[in-house]
């Protein structure tokens, strides 16, 4: 990603970098530490005012007490990467000074947000409709989809339509009620569908597909009121990461 295709906003204020990492705690959500040019996947179990304490994935990783850098997907889809001292060292776990500040990458052309857990999407291909899976972001160009192994994807060229079943969680206000929920169907029919990314290690039981579209005006329209609604919710909860 080049720097003039994205936008970077650098958060300082304490609170709100423990919040990016609470999220990051409750959403079960692993992070990448690198040291010395080694990458090594981590969970967040524990943020104090000060700190924070990682889980290892992998329990034969060294480190020492130098700076690691860290990288990360945060739970409304931005790219976040930051510095930090190890404070302690152990097998399992580490212990590390909550950042100063950390930096959120995100594209400026198009914006992503990330549904409830029961948003789907549904693929048309000329002969029959696929459910595919989760939707595991959205932007007005593209969406990340996990999908079942076991469930067959059509090759880009057989995708004719593509219906996305999205659910949103309100925010309590003078109009709804704490855990309203609004439903929204979007049917990308004239788009130009790619599958630009699968990522599968063969451990799990499910892929994630990238799929990148070229939605008509009208249908570009309709995402964007959606995604717009996303992160003004996504904001109102106060996490502006």
């Amino acid at each position: 990603m080049k720097e003039s295709d994205s936008v970077i906003e650098i958060v300082r204020e304490p609170g709100a970098v423990s919040l990016i990492f609470e999220k990051m705690q409750d959403q079960r959500k692993p992070l990448s530490i690198v040291q010395h040019g080694h990458s090594s996947d981590a969970w967040v179990v524990k943020v104090s005012p000060s700190r924070l304490i990682l889980a290892k994935r992998d329990k034969a990783s060294k480190f020492t007490t130098e700076t690691v850098e860290f990288q990360f997907r945060c739970v409304l889809g931005r790219n976040i990467t930051g510095k930090s001292r190890i404070i302690r060292l152990k097998d399992d776990f580490l212990e590390l000074a909550l950042p100063p500040e950390v930096a959120i990458i995100q594209r400026r052309e198009a914006y992503r947000v990330v549904p409830t857990i029961d948003s789907v999407a549904i693929f048309q291909t000329v002969k029959k409709r696929i459910l595919s899976g989760r939707i595991e972001d959205l932007s007005s160009t593209g969406i990340l989809v996990r999908i079942p192994q076991e469930i067959p994807i059509a090759v880009p060229c057989d995708i004719r339509a593509l219906c996305l079943y999205l659910n949103h969680a309100e925010s309590a206000s003078d109009f709804t009620r704490q855990g309203t929920v609004k439903n929204f169907m979007v049917t990308i029919k004239t788009a130009i569908m790619t599958i630009v990314r699968k990522a599968d290690n063969g451990a799990t039981k499910f892929a994630t597909y990238g799929i990148h579209f070229t939605p008509s005006a009208l249908e570009e329209r309709q995402l964007s009121r959606i995604i717009v609604g996303y992160e003004r919710a996504a904001r109102q909860k106060g996490l502006r990461a």
